[in-house]
């Protein structure tokens, strides 16, 4: 089958009438995985499930399932099946092997996951980072569609983030353009599980912030958030901190004000390099609203002077748990024309 670049509405070179053809996107999680069709020119996805993932065990198991719940996708449907897009939470080198992959069982090293799913379903495949798949969903059909560059943030459990310049993923040499949460904010800050120190994620991400305040928690010292949590340390959660912060507990309101200073610096970092048009944030956090994005846009402007009055939008994204599924889609399509 013939590569090369593609758009959202290309045919695809598969000998099949574009309106029976369809590609699969999947987007691997740490705890679920989501899939669905994409046919050229839509604007959503059909057929779109979930399955638990099982990171915990082998990956030969974890592809096993991922395989069957492709074929079951695929007999679902009318038409033909023409590629696969595979989102996972990794770091990849240029050729598509995965390099780190955290929460999950050993043994995913050095693996093409591309290769051996694509291989299980007869299917051509190709595999991209996550937060690169949802940033190309984003600027494609989702909240950036129209902007001609497009900087994609996801805010959960970890930090990721993609660049999209004229409805393309930027991949840079290595392959990891965009790799926001592994930008260093403090080279003496504390270890990173990517090796490195004081990263974006070890800052700004939904545990760091949680961490940020337990201390205070446990020592009596965020009233206001002990009353919310029923004094139950499992049940404080970004969300609840944001509404602790705005009753006017100041434990709470310090440490989101630093996870706001954190990504709004690095954001106008981003913007001084590439000046992208629209900033796309989502993810777990990105449901915090305004106690989020209010002052990210604050800090934004005021650390990016240089952008003048073409400082970049940051809106919440619009696809929901689809924009993963959906990007990895895309990127097939793209990829297999």
């Amino acid at each position: 089958m013939p590569r090369g670049p593609g758009s959202a509405g290309d045919a695809i070179d598969t000998g099949v009438a574009v309106v029976d053809a369809y590609v699969i996107g999947v987007d691997v999680g740490g705890t679920t995985t989501k899939l669905g069709r994409y046919r050229p020119g839509a604007d959503d996805l059909e057929g779109f499930r979930s399955l638990p993932t099982g990171a915990a065990r082998a990956p030969a198991e974890v592809l096993a399932d991922l395989a069957a719940a492709v074929r079951d996708l695929a007999a679902g449907a009318t038409g033909t099946a023409a590629a696969l897009g595979v989102g996972v939470p990794a770091t990849l080198s240029r050729d598509g092997r995965i390099e780190v992959l955290p929460n999950f069982a050993p043994g995913w090293r050095g693996l093409d996951v591309a290769a051996s799913l694509g291989a299980a379903v007869d299917l051509p495949a190709v595999v991209l980072n996550d937060a690169r798949a949802f940033t190309l969903a984003e600027a494609r059909l989702g909240a950036a569609a129209g902007a001609r560059t497009a900087f994609g943030v996801t805010l959960g459990t970890g930090v990721g983030g993609g660049l999209v310049i004229d409805g393309r993923v930027h991949r840079g040499d290595s392959g990891n353009a965009g790799e926001f949460g592994h930008h260093v904010h403090d080279p003496h800050g504390p270890r990173c599980g990517c090796g490195s120190h004081g990263c974006i994620e070890v800052y700004a991400s939904a545990p760091a912030l949680v961490a940020a305040v337990m201390r205070a928690f446990a020592q009596g010292a965020a009233p206001v958030l002990a009353r919310l949590a029923g004094g139950r340390r499992d049940a404080v959660t970004p969300a609840l901190i944001a509404e602790a912060a705005a009753a006017g507990d100041t434990i709470c309101a310090d440490a989101l004000g630093r996870v706001t200073l954190v990504l709004g610096v690095a954001l106008a970092n981003v913007t001084t390099l590439v000046s992208p048009e629209r900033i796309v944030i989502g993810g777990g956090m990105a449901g915090l609203g305004d106690a989020l994005f209010a002052p990210l846009r604050r800090v934004l402007a005021a650390y990016a002077p240089t952008a003048g009055e073409r400082l970049p939008t940051i809106v919440p994204a619009a696809l929901g748990d689809r924009a993963g599924a959906l990007g990895a889609a895309l990127h097939a399509l793209d990829t297999f024309r």
